[in-house]
């Protein structure tokens, strides 16, 4: 048996539905020196014996932990447990992978994740939903959904012009999601882990990483395909954005998608943090609110010279997806209907 170098942490609740096909995946890859922790969360189901299942099957290395975690603990201290498991367990190595236990990676995943950070201390994989579960989905509103898509690909890009380089917005996408995450264990060290968070843990480490000096690369070939349930383990998780999407109700937009004077702000005068930006409580846009904020960021960019050219590519951002710009028939709110713009940058 090769030596580990490699570790994959999943962490998992209650999910024999679905580690079977999450491993199985992981089984496809060249496992040449890799192995799995699966952190089983209090499972009250047969998660642990679906998972080895598959190991046994396919011959997948499967380390299975059952800590007993306090109340209020989350995914974050699932993950932070499956990472220690590993580096106290394998010493010499070289990457920490995570995914979760609702999502199947690529079949080239692995190598494309080690690739990666033999010049970056951090990876963040593109997630995209399940091809035979998209249908959950047929139900969402399309014109707030392109409308949060515009304004995030508006806001990502005033950020990589005003905070260029491998530790600001560095890649082919803007996400930071636990489903696709890579680490070299010395950078993962360093800023003392993974924290103990019910939701947002994998946001935070990114954004500790990058404050901390280390380069993080948004990287679009690195894939993995996620679950559309609506009935997600955690509180306040994709899970119940996406339902309140199917719902039709007026939602919250991420949350790394500041109001656009704040954002024009706070980029003019060099206090932008790390990406993902976080936006507090009280700052946070519904997706009714949105259509004077995409106004007031499109009438920005088109004084920075630099990003005209893409901006007017029949207003289609980088992946080639199209963005609607069409006025919004959405309600506004009344309390954000009105938003200053500051002058030109």
């Amino acid at each position: 048996m090769s030596p580990v170098r490699a570790a994959i942490i999943i962490p998992a609740r209650n999910e024999a539905a679905r580690i079977g096909d999450c491993l199985a995946a992981l089984a496809a890859q060249d496992r040449a020196g890799f192995a799995v922790v699966l952190v089983a969360n209090g499972c009250t189901d047969d998660t642990v014996r679906v998972a080895q299942s598959v190991a046994a099957t396919t011959e997948l290395r499967v380390e299975i932990v059952e800590p007993t975690l306090p109340a209020g603990a989350g995914v974050g201290t699932a993950r932070r447990i499956g990472c220690a498991y590993a580096l106290n367990t394998w010493t010499n190595l070289t990457a920490l992978l995570m995914s979760d236990a609702d999502c199947r990676v690529a079949s080239d995943w692995v190598v494309r994740n080690l690739s990666h950070l033999e010049h970056a201390a951090g990876v963040c994989g593109k997630v995209e939903p399940s091809a035979d579960e998209i249908s959950v989905l047929d139900d969402i509103d399309a014109l707030p959904a392109e409308m949060e898509a515009r304004y995030e690909w508006l806001v990502t890009t005033i950020y990589r012009h005003y905070c260029p380089g491998p530790c600001g917005l560095a890649g082919d996408h803007g996400a930071a999601a636990g489903a696709s995450l890579a680490f070299r264990p010395d950078a993962y060290r360093s800023i003392g882990g993974f924290a103990d968070m019910a939701v947002g843990e994998d946001r935070d480490i990114v954004r500790r990483l990058k404050k901390a000096g280390h380069g993080v690369w948004h990287a679009g070939d690195v894939r993995v395909s996620a679950s559309c349930r609506l009935d997600g383990r955690a509180r306040g998780g994709m899970a119940a954005a996406l339902r309140m999407r199917v719902e039709h109700r007026d939602y919250l937009i991420d949350d790394s998608l500041p109001p656009a004077a704040k954002l024009l702000a706070d980029a003019t005068a060099g206090r932008l943090g790390p990406w993902p930006l976080q936006v507090d409580s009280e700052d946070r846009l519904k997706a009714s609110e949105l259509a004077p904020h995409i106004t007031c960021l499109e009438r920005a960019t088109r004084t920075l010279p630099a990003l005209t050219l893409a901006l007017n590519a029949a207003g289609r951002p980088q992946d080639g997806n199209p963005r609607s710009t069409r006025p919004s028939p959405i309600r506004l709110n009344p309390r954000r209907s009105k938003v200053s713009c500051p002058a030109p940058l």
